[in-house]
C-alpha cells in the first residue's frame, strides 16, 4: 500500500513538472525575447539547471517502483544439494588494509555454516608483500581452533576480533539463546581461544613491526613482482572427522577445515595491470583449475562473514525455480565503526534499502563490489537459460569451452576438485601478466577493464545480456565492513565512484548502446548510475549565485529576474510538496529512518560540490587529453585494540587532513553563510518575496552542509557542533 501510494505521489508530481515546465519555458521565451545579453544567460541557465534537476529525479523514482522484498528459508536446502563454492578475498596494501584485518575475514569465512569440503577459500594479495602472506598463513593455522570451537559453540559473529571486542556483545548471551552442544563449556573454552587469538595478534603485529614488512616476492616491489599460487590448506576429505586438541573438548565436533589458497598475480612494469578488475579475472582463472566451484563469493579483505547461514541464503535464490536466469546475488554492505550520528552517510541506507531493493523488482539490484555471489557460467559471457535457443547449462559450457581463443591458452573446464603440483603449477601459469594478450578477458569475460569502478560496469555487461540479479537482505547482517569516517577519505572514495561512473557512461558500457535484453526501466536506471556527478555543474552555479551581490556590492545585480510570481509561488510550493510526500512514503516502506535519509541528502551536497565536480574534470581530461584517472586505495581501519575506548574508535572523524576537494565546498559554504549575513545586516529580507526566497535558499544550502563545517572543525566540532 505505501508503494502504491508513492507511485500515485510520484506521478502526480510529473504532472506538476510538466505544467510548471510549459509555463516556465513560455514565460522565459517572452523575457528572453526584450532582454539583454545577461539575462538571456541567466534564464538559460536557470531553465537548463530545472530541467537537469528534474531529470536527475525522474531517473530516480522510476526504477524504484516495483519493490520486491525476499525472504530466503535456508533449512529448507538439503545438505546433500549445496553447490561447491568459490570465496575471492582482495587486499593491496597492508599498510592500508591492516593484515589483522584480513585475517578476521578469512577466519570468519572458514567458520562459516557450509560444508567444509565444498568450501574454497582464496586471497589474493594484489601487492605481492610477505607480510600478507605470512598473516594468512598464521590465519590458516589458528583456524584449525577457532572452526571447531564455532562449530561446537554455534558463537556468532564468527570473526574473532568482533567477537571477542570489548565493545561488541557476542549474540550467545544466554542458555536460552545457545545454539551449540555444551553450554556448561562455553565460558571455558571462550576464555582459551580468546588467549589463542591474543598471541595470534601478537604474531602478526610483530610482523608488520619487524623485518618482513618490506620485503616482497622474488625481491621486487608491489608494482614488480613474480606470480605466485601457494596451496596453505589442502582441501578436506567429503567424510567428518572428530578431532582431539589439548585445550578443547573436540571428541564430537567436525574439525574440518576448509581448503585455503594464496594467490599472488605477476606484475611488471611497463604492463597494465587494471588494479581490482585484473587481481579479480586471476582469482577466476586460478579457481577454475583448482576448485572450479559453479558459484563464487566476492569479499573485500575488511568484510567479514557475520552471518554463518549467508552462503546458504544466496545460495537459495540461485538454486530457487527461476534461479537459473539469476547472474549474481547482492547483499546489503554494513559497517561496522561508523560514528552513531552517521555523519557522512557511510552506512547510504537510501541506496542500499531503498534504490537497490526497488531495482530488484525490475531485472536485479546493481553489484557493488562485495559481499555479491556470482554464477560462474555468467562471468565467462555465457548467455541466461532464458535467452539460449536450447536452454541448460549443458549448452552454455559447451558455447564457453569451444571458444578456447577468448579465453587464452587454458579454457575453463570442469575438473574434479585437483590441487596437485601439475595443477598449482597451470595456476601459476595463468596469472602472469602477459596471459591476458590477445584475448577478451576484461572485455567480454571476467570483471571488465577501463573503469575505477569495474563492478557497476560488470553487473551492467551482465544486465545486458540477459541476466537477472537478485537482492538478498538477512537477519543478521550477512556481512559487515569498514567504511571511512574521515572527511578526506570519504570524498576520495566518492571521486573514485563519481569518476568511474562518467568513464562507463563515455565507454562502450554505456546504458544506451545497451540491446534488447535490458529492461528499459532497468536502463534508467544505470544512465541515473552513470550521468550523476554532471550534476554538480548546475548546482556549482546554482550554489554561487549570492556571490554576485557580494562581489558588486549591489542587490541589484540580481535585478536580471522579475519578481516571483503568483503562478511561479504556487508551482514552487506544489513542487515542494510532492516532494516531501514522495520523500516520507518511500522512508516508510523501505524502513529507514528519516533521520538517515536527511543525512543522505546533506552528503548528496557535499559530495555534489566536491567530489562529483572533480570527477567532472578528471573524466573531461581522461576524454580529450587520454589523461588516465589515478586510483587512491581507501583505507581500511585498524582492527581496535582489546582496550581502545569510544575516543580511539572515532578519533578518525576529527582528523582535518586538507585536500583540493574540499576547495568549492568550502567557497559554496562560505559565500551563502556571507550572502545571509550581508542580507540580514542590510535588512534586505524586507523588500519582497524575491529577497525572502533567497534567503531562504542560503539557509537551505548551510544546512545542507553543516556536516561538511563539522570536518572542517575538527575537535572543536565536539562544541561548536550546535552553533
Amino acid at each position: 500500500m505505501k508503494s502504491k501510494c508513492s507511485k500515485l505521489m510520484v506521478f502526480v508530481r510529473l504532472t506538476i513538472f510538466v505544467l510548471f515546465f510549459k509555463w516556465r519555458v513560455s514565460t522565459a521565451l517572452t523575457v528572453i525575447s526584450d532582454g539583454t545579453t545577461t539575462v538571456r544567460a541567466m534564464w538559460t541557465m536557470s531553465i537548463a539547471g530545472e530541467l537537469w534537476f528534474a531529470l536527475m529525479w525522474v531517473l530516480d523514482q522510476l526504477p524504484k517502483m516495483q519493490p520486491v522484498r525476499r525472504t530466503v528459508y535456508v533449512t529448507a536446502l538439503e545438505e546433500p544439494r549445496l553447490p561447491t563454492m568459490d570465496v575471492f578475498v582482495t587486499t593491496t596494501d597492508p599498510e592500508k588494509e591492516p593484515p589483522l584485518v584480513t585475517v578476521n575475514t578469512i577466519l570468519s569465512i572458514l567458520a562459516a555454516d557450509y560444508p567444509p569440503d565444498k568450501l574454497t577459500c582464496y586471497v589474493s594479495d594484489d601487492g605481492g608483500a610477505l607480510l600478507t602472506r605470512e598473516a594468512v598463513a598464521h590465519a590458516a593455522c589458528f583456524a584449525r581452533l577457532w572452526v571447531p570451537f564455532c562449530r561446537k559453540h554455534g558463537v556468532e559473529p564468527r570473526n574473532p576480533e568482533a567477537y571477542f571486542c570489548p565493545g561488541v556483545k557476542a549474540r550467545v548471551v544466554s542458555r536460552a539463546d545457545y545454539m551449540g552442544r555444551s553450554w556448561p563449556e562455553l565460558a571455558r573454552d571462550r576464555r582459551r581461544v580468546r588467549r589463542e587469538y591474543e598471541e595470534l595478534r601478537l604474531r602478526i603485529d610483530a610482523l608488520h613491526a619487524g623485518d618482513v614488512r618490506p620485503q616482497q616476492w622474488s625481491r621486487g616491489t608491489a608494482e614488480n613482482h613474480a606470480g605466485v599460487v601457494e596451496v596453505l590448506v589442502g582441501p578436506p576429505g567429503s567424510t567428518p572427522e572428530l578431532g582431539v586438541s589439548d585445550l578443547l573438548d573436540l571428541s564430537s565436533v567436525d574439525v574440518r577445515v576448509s581448503a585455503v589458497v594464496y594467490m599472488c598475480r605477476e606484475k611488471r612494469h611497463g604492463r597494465v595491470h587494471h588494479r581490482k578488475a585484473g587481481a579479480m579475472n586471476a582469482l577466476l582463472r586460478t579457481s577454475a583449475v583448482l576448485s572450479n566451484a559453479p558459484f563464487i563469493l566476492n569479499l573485500d579483505c575488511d568484510h567479514y562473514v557475520n552471518n554463518s547461514q549467508a552462503l546458504r541464503a544466496g545460495v537459495c535464490l540461485m538454486l530457487d525455480r527461476g534461479g537459473s536466469n539469476v547472474a549474481f546475488v547482492q547483499f546489503p554492505q554494513r559497517f561496522d565503526g561508523v560514528d552513531p550520528a552517521d555523519r557522512y552517510a557511510n552506512h547510504n541506507r537510501v541506496f542500499f534499502d531503498c534504490t537497490e531493493l526497488g531495482l530488484d523488482g525490475l531485472q536485479g539490484p546493481i553489484y557493488v563490489g562485495t559481499g555479491c555471489m556470482f554464477r560462474r557460467a555468467a562471468l565467462y559471457n555465457a548467455d541466461p537459460p532464458l535467452w539460449r535457443p536450447h536452454g541448460g547449462d549443458r549448452d552454455a559450457g559447451k558455447d564457453v569451452a569451444t571458444e578456447a581463443d577468448k579465453f587464452g591458452i587454458s579454457t575453463p573446464t570442469k575438473p574434479p576438485r585437483s590441487f596437485d603440483g601439475a595443477a598449482v603449477g597451470e595456476a601459476t601459469a595463468l596469472v602472469s601478466c602477459g596471459y591476458e594478450d590477445r584475448t577478451v578477458w576484461g572485455r567480454d569475460i571476467g570483471w571488465i577493464y577501463g573503469t575505477v569502478t569495474e563492478d557497476v560496469a560488470t553487473g551492467f555487461c551482465m544486465h545486458r545480456r540477459g541476466w537477472r540479479s537478485a537482492y538478498c537482505a538477512t537477519a543478521p547482517d550477512a556481512f559487515r565492513g569498514t567504511a571511512p569516517i574521515n572527511l578526506t577519505d570519504r570524498l576520495h572514495q566518492v571521486l573514485r565512484w563519481a569518476a568511474g561512473s562518467l568513464e562507463i557512461f563515455f565507454s562502450r558500457n554505456n546504458a544506451l548502446l545497451a540491446g534488447a535484453r535490458l529492461h528499459p526501466l532497468q536502463r534508467l536506471a544505470y544512465l541515473n548510475t552513470t550521468v550523476y556527478p554532471f550534476t554538480s555543474i548546475f548546482l556549482l552555479l546554482y550554489c554561487l549565485l549570492p556571490a554576485i551581490p557580494l562581489v558588486t556590492r549591489s542587490a541589484s545585480a540580481f535585478s536580471v529576474t522579475m519578481p516571483p510570481s503568483g503562478t511561479y509561488m504556487g508551482f514552487v510550493a506544489a513542487l515542494m510538496l510532492t516532494l516531501a510526500m514522495v520523500a516520507v512514503l518511500e522512508v516508510r516502506w523501505s524502513g529507514i529512518t528519516l533521520g538517515e535519509w536527511w543525512r543522505n541528502e546533506q552528503f548528496w551536497m557535499v559530495s555534489a560540490t566536491s567530489a562529483y565536480a572533480a570527477a567532472v574534470v578528471q573524466v573531461a581530461l581522461k576524454v580529450s587529453a587520454g589523461k588516465e584517472i589515478a586510483f587512491k586505495l581507501t583505507s581500511k581501519q585498524r582492527a581496535s585494540s582489546p582496550g581502545g575506548g569510544v575516543k580511539e574508535r572515532f578519533a578518525e572523524l576529527y582528523a582535518v587532513r586538507w585536500t583540493v576537494l574540499m576547495v568549492p565546498t568550502a567557497v559554496v559554504l562560505a559565500v551563502n553563510v556571507m550572502s545571509m549575513a550581508a542580507a540580514v545586516q542590510e535588512g534586505r529580507w524586507r523588500k519582497g518575496p524575491a529577497a525572502v526566497l533567497a534567503m531562504a535558499f542560503d539557509a537551505w544550502v548551510v544546512v545542507h552542509l553543516h556536516p561538511f563545517a563539522l570536518g572542517l572543525m575538527g575537535r572543536w566540532s565536539k562544541t561548536l557542533s550546535p552553533l
